[in-house]
């Protein structure tokens, strides 16, 4: 029995892998960019908690997780980044 889901001829992990390439060069844009400091940080910060997030929920399979190990992990992920925000004295 065949269970991958495909979406316009890919796997959905073919997609993730393209999220996460979209992801990487998003962050190096946020980096290299001449704005404002502040707001680079929370770019590379936002794109690098969207990325963890896309690692959890599709490689370490976390869609097939009891809901509250999937709740925990998505808490886990916003106090890591606010904490990291209020660190840096962005927030």
């Amino acid at each position: 029995m065949n269970t991958i889901i495909r979406i316009q001829g890919l796997s959905v992990m073919t997609w993730a892998w393209f999220v996460l390439v979209g992801m990487t060069v998003l962050a190096w844009w946020f980096g290299t960019a001449s704005d404002s400091p502040d707001r680079v940080i929370m770019g590379v910060i936002i794109t690098a908690a969207i990325k963890i997030w896309v690692i959890g929920y599709q490689f370490m399979e976390l869609r097939h997780a009891p809901s509250f190990l999937h709740y925990a992990f998505v808490l886990w992920l916003i106090v890591i980044s606010t904490v990291l925000l209020l660190l840096l004295g962005i927030l």
